[in-house]
């Protein structure tokens, strides 16, 4: 994959957005934080899929997630890539009943999201190096 936004540059969009105290994006940034994850972690598999399964971003999400930890060989990576993404969905959906995501459950998620981003980089890295 070429281009100049990766998911690496989402996360670290996504943490300045959690770092910065403004009031002018006070409530706001919870969700525009989550969604910036949510798409790093989506462009991870992307590139996941460009190196090991050409043609499978053509299917579900819910498939895709399901063969993260097989595909790097890291069940565990796998298992909170999934649960990550589930809650940066949730995350991204205004529901006056629902509070946003706080900063600390942001940066968990963020902390997957690089975790993934770093292990598609070290496989791509193998295979085409």
């Amino acid at each position: 994959m070429n281009g100049a936004v990766d998911a690496h540059a989402l996360v670290s969009a996504a943490r300045d957005l959690i770092r910065d105290d403004d009031a002018t994006t006070a409530g706001l940034w919870p969700r525009a934080a989550a969604l910036l994850a949510r798409q790093g972690l989506e462009l991870a598999m992307a590139s996941l899929w460009d190196v090991t399964a050409p043609g499978l971003e053509r299917t579900s999400t819910r498939c895709q997630l399901l063969c993260v930890g097989d595909m790097l060989n890291d069940r565990e990576l796998g298992g909170r890539a999934t649960l990550t993404w589930h809650s940066l969905s949730n995350a991204c959906h205004h529901r006056v009943y629902e509070l946003p995501p706080t900063a600390s459950e942001l940066n968990l998620a963020l902390e997957t999201v690089w975790d993934l981003a770093e292990a598609v980089e070290q496989l791509r890295g193998k295979i085409r190096g």
